[in-house]
């Protein structure tokens, strides 16, 4: 919590929450955001903590991560209701879900100052945040363990959308992946951008839906314009393999700045080359870091490179990629 906020002398006004599963109306209290420790913020929204305060007979509470819209300088009204209809879609697919390796629903609610709150069981660390963390300290790559206990996560719970929910995340990537403990459990979160699949997985249910996703992690059909699939996701998934090994952000380096000779170019290379060179490695497998890796890693590199395939039609799918995992030894 900010050192710059005094502590609040009065209750916080109540905010009306819809109790999505029944339609009836409840009262809970969510401070106002100064009050909140914020954990993180994304495009339109930031994520804060909420600390419940105990049960009447004194047993305590677990806290929430609340999700709340923000005003954007400059942002139009439209941009403002495109950022709450994203949040309400979240909440309503959250509700729907049932699955240990996915974050929970807690809450829809209009706070007090106007913005949508969307509450969720709390994750402790983003794993993005674990991997810049682990880079600056010049820790090298995670130990294969970790990862492989991430990856085993994430395809359980990729296998639960795919094939019981026929969804896709259609943002998979380290900053939507939560991490609790010592690497013992990872949840999926940010459901914001789901898409509808076919119950055969080839295809998206509705064709006039957009893809969004996120460039560094978008695969080749998303960039040039394919049939959008399961093995979409797997593509994704593939690189927070990458990322947990090479910690960085996919394809990133390509823009300048980069510390690996084989990545770099030329001081006097202009930016338009650069960006050219980053659009162009975008949906194609990145390098692996040129150091020396144990052979504890030789499985998951396998996987990582099945998943970042090209051709979506060669890389596992979610079920596959769990029951490879499964046959791993750590």
């Amino acid at each position: 919590m900010s050192s710059g906020f005094a502590t609040p002398v009065q209750r916080p006004p109540h905010s009306r929450v819809t109790k999505l599963n029944t339609g009836k109306e409840d009262f809970v209290t969510i401070p106002a955001s100064p009050f909140m420790k914020r954990l993180g913020y994304g495009t339109g929204v930031s994520v804060y903590l909420y600390e419940r305060s105990p049960e009447k007979d004194g047993s305590g509470r677990s806290p929430w991560a609340v999700k709340k819209t923000r005003t954007i300088a400059g942002k139009t009204k439209t941009t403002s209701n495109d950022m709450e209809r994203r949040l309400a879609k979240e909440a309503a697919v959250l509700k729907e879900l049932n699955h240990p390796n996915i974050v929970g629903f807690r809450a829809l609610t209009r706070g007090s100052d106007g913005s949508l709150c969307l509450s969720m069981e709390k994750g402790e660390r983003a794993l993005m945040d674990l991997i810049e963390e682990r880079e600056e300290k010049g820790q090298g790559p995670f130990p294969a363990k970790c990862i492989y206990q991430v990856a085993h996560s994430l395809a359980k719970a990729l296998s639960y959308l795919h094939n019981t929910c026929y969804m896709l995340h259609g943002d998979l990537k380290s900053a939507n992946v939560l991490i609790h403990g010592d690497f013992q459990l990872a949840k999926l979160c940010d459901f914001g951008v789901t898409l509808k699949l076919k119950k055969t997985l080839d295809g998206l249910e509705d064709f006039d839906t957009d893809y969004v996703g996120t460039q560094p992690w978008n695969a080749m059909e998303v960039v040039i314009g394919g049939t959008i699939t399961d093995k979409t996701d797997m593509y994704s998934y593939g690189l927070i393999i990458w990322e947990m090994i090479a910690l960085a952000v996919p394809h990133v380096s390509l823009l300048g700045g980069s510390d690996d000779d084989s990545l770099s170019f030329d001081e006097d290379m202009d930016d338009s080359m650069c960006e050219d060179a980053f659009q162009n490695a975008l949906g194609t497998r990145p390098p692996l870091p040129n150091i020396k890796l144990g052979k504890e890693y030789q499985p998951l590199i396998e996987l990582f490179c099945a998943c970042t395939d090209e051709d979506p039609k060669k890389r596992p799918s979610a079920n596959l990629a769990l029951k490879a995992l499964e046959g791993i030894s750590v």
